[in-house]
């Protein structure tokens, strides 16, 4: 199967392939702009740049700087090629703050998902910037569409669609995730593009989760999926973002050290059973000293660990008290590579 360009608005790329944010750190500029170089979508992870441990009086400020700097760097290290975006947390607390830097910045576009991203138009407004949800079941479309439809008088620009089987935080109750058929991605394929029918929306649809070869994406696109949102597999790239001893956590983990952990956000999260993740399950309150409240769903008097401090841990190396993200394809992840190589493999 030859793979076609991925066409999102006014951004082409060669390859049907968009990168997944990956906070902390992991998605930096480094990653989004050799994605885009190799031909795909390159996307910087909104959070976690700079100095998390200031009070909330420096938090807004240092977190916008930083993602600016990380905006303007990504551009520089690819020349300025597009498409570069970024992915934004609904969760975070510097959610419109975040989206108003990418604004001012002008990022081609805006990936948005951990919760369902209503405001995001409002806060965009007029500008030129492409507009993705993360969606995770029809029902949640439809209450983007509908919203931004009613309020905005505006359209996804391209979306999404998480299956049970993505990495980090899920759109899923317990038993969805532990039984993934009844929710898999090749049903919720036509539960969404019925609410596109409905509204009148005819714009590219991404399939997320177990994606890591050339294989994997011509299955989604044959599925009727027009490309797809690697995540995982990008995690070991030379380019991401982390240290190479967390690296290798990854490469040395096998599906068998997958856990479901409820996440300081309030959702399910995938993770690898590492120390931090042992300690939290045996019940173990993890010390941390929360002085600007990063995300607005989390309680930090009840959050057995901090979750901004778990994922600096990983970016730092820290095996022991680090929390690493990951889908069910984790036997995929094998080495350390240039994400050129992986983007090789799809030229015909």
């Amino acid at each position: 199967m030859k793979l076609k360009p991925l066409k999102i608005r006014n951004l082409t790329s060669e390859f049907p392939v968009v990168q997944a944010g990956m906070g902390v750190r992991i998605g930096n500029a480094t990653l989004a702009a050799e994605v885009v170089k190799s031909g795909g979508f390159g996307t910087i992870a909104s959070v976690g740049f700079g100095r998390v441990d200031i009070t909330i009086d420096g938090f807004v400020a240092e977190g916008c700087r930083c993602l600016a700097q990380e905006i303007r760097t990504a551009k520089e290290l690819c020349h300025n090629r597009k498409p570069l975006g970024v992915n934004i947390m609904v969760a975070l607390s510097t959610y419109k703050e975040f989206v108003e830097v990418c604004v001012r910045e002008k990022v081609d576009f805006i990936i948005s998902g951990a919760g369902l991203p209503l405001p995001l138009p409002e806060y965009v407004g007029d500008a030129d910037i492409a507009l993705i949800p993360v969606i995770s079941s029809a029902r949640a479309l439809e209450v983007v569409v509908r919203c931004w439809s009613r309020k905005y008088h505006r359209k996804p620009d391209a979306i999404i669609i998480e299956g049970p089987k993505c990495g980090g935080h899920l759109g899923f109750a317990m038993e969805q995730i532990e039984h993934p058929e009844t929710t898999a991605l090749d049903r919720l394929l036509p539960e969404c593009r019925e609410v596109m029918k409905r509204y009148d929306i005819d714009v590219p649809v991404l399939a997320a989760g177990e994606i890591a070869s050339r294989a994997d994406i011509e299955k989604f696109i044959a599925m009727g999926y027009d490309g797809v949102q690697i995540g995982t597999y990008f995690i070991t790239a030379e380019e991401a973002g982390i240290d190479r001893r967390s690296k290798e956590v990854f490469i040395n983990a096998t599906h068998d050290d997958i856990v479901i952990i409820k996440s300081p956000v309030g959702l399910p999260c995938r993770v690898l059973r590492t120390p931090l993740v042992q300690r939290v399950l045996a019940g173990s309150q993890e010390p941390f000293r929360c002085p600007y409240h990063c995300l607005r769903t989390c309680n930090p008097r009840k959050a057995p660990f901090c979750i901004a401090k778990a994922l600096l841990a990983t970016w730092s190396g820290d095996v022991e008290n680090g929390l690493y993200m990951c889908g069910c394809n984790i036997d995929a992840v094998k080495e350390i590579y240039p994400v050129k190589q992986f983007f090789d493999t799809l030229k015909d």
